[in-house]
């Protein structure tokens, strides 16, 4: 999304109000539109937008799996996720969550599911190539809608306005991202050991997600923290290389700067650089901020 900002109208650390732009302090611009972050405040942006084809409908379906299954729809994720190369109108993810709805014995590891969705497909018949391979694994249950594409978030996610995720109050403080390019399918069976592990000594994190996690954290902070730490470990080390990358909305805190914004020495240099310049005294470092400027 952020590759789509023309230009932005920003107010400064010192009050200066500027415009950021490819043409105009085109360093900031690299930065705002997704290198770093806390730089200012934006106050207003030019964003391009496009036609959405095909009406503006597109084709979601979901396809729940039980545990057992784990092994074999990753290794056709792997397929289709090409080491990073997922088609370009295809969007594909996994939730590891209890699903009482399948089984009543939610203590149980079997009958916890695996949720699998393909989404942002212009219609049935182009989703087609994807969702055969899908349903040779013969998912338990299926449902799949065609739908406007600006319900996408609500009708995918359920992270719209009006959602309980984005209900006032709620925290997503408490997230272990990890950048994989391919899922290696033996760490993927101990995440899912160790998420079995969490929800069956830990009931009040029974509503988790592996990938998001949405519950009440007065009292179940530190458990939801230990094994957030766990799982996040198993992935990288069953990665290539083996390093922590982590997206810097979901970071959790407790990353280093490299792990968020980029091993490469030159680019924490230059975002270092940038923090001097427009925000010397560090008045915009609400979330994961960049120090040792």
């Amino acid at each position: 999304m952020g590759d789509n900002i023309l230009e932005m109208d920003v107010v400064t650390a010192d009050g200066s109000e500027i415009t950021v732009s490819e043409s105009s302090n085109p360093d900031l611009y690299w930065a705002m539109r997704g290198a770093g972050q806390n730089f200012g405040i934006v106050t207003k942006f030019r964003y391009k937008i496009f036609e959405y084809p095909n009406g503006q409908d597109i084709f979601h379906a979901t396809y729940h799996f039980t545990e057992d299954q784990l092994e074999i729809l990753f290794e056709h994720l792997n397929k289709l996720l090409n080491n990073g190369t997922l088609p370009r109108d295809v969007n594909a993810y996994v939730v590891l969550r209890s699903k009482p709805s399948i089984s009543p014995r939610v203590s149980r590891i079997q009958d916890h599911a695996i949720t699998k969705a393909t989404s942002n497909l212009k219609s049935r018949e182009q989703a087609s190539p994807y969702t055969q391979t899908i349903l040779s694994l013969n998912p338990i249950s299926i449902s799949n809608a065609t739908f406007p594409y600006k319900d996408v978030s609500h009708r995918s996610f359920q992270a719209s306005i009006g959602d309980p995720i984005c209900a006032a109050g709620i925290s997503t403080k408490t997230r272990f991202p990890v950048g994989l390019k391919i899922y290696n399918v033996s760490t993927n069976r101990k995440i899912y050991n160790l998420f079995e592990d969490m929800i069956t000594t830990s009931p009040a994190l029974a509503t988790s997600f592996v990938q998001f996690e949405a519950f009440p954290m007065q009292a179940n902070a530190a458990a939801a923290n230990k094994y957030g730490r766990q799982a996040r470990q198993l992935f990288v080390e069953g990665a290539s290389p083996m390093r922590l990358n982590a997206y810097s909305n979901y970071a959790n805190g407790d990353e280093t700067l490299e792990e968020i914004y980029g091993y490469e020495p030159w680019r924490l240099e230059k975002l270092r650089r940038l923090k001097r310049k427009w925000d010397p005294e560090g008045r915009f470092c609400f979330f994961n901020p960049i120090t040792g400027y």
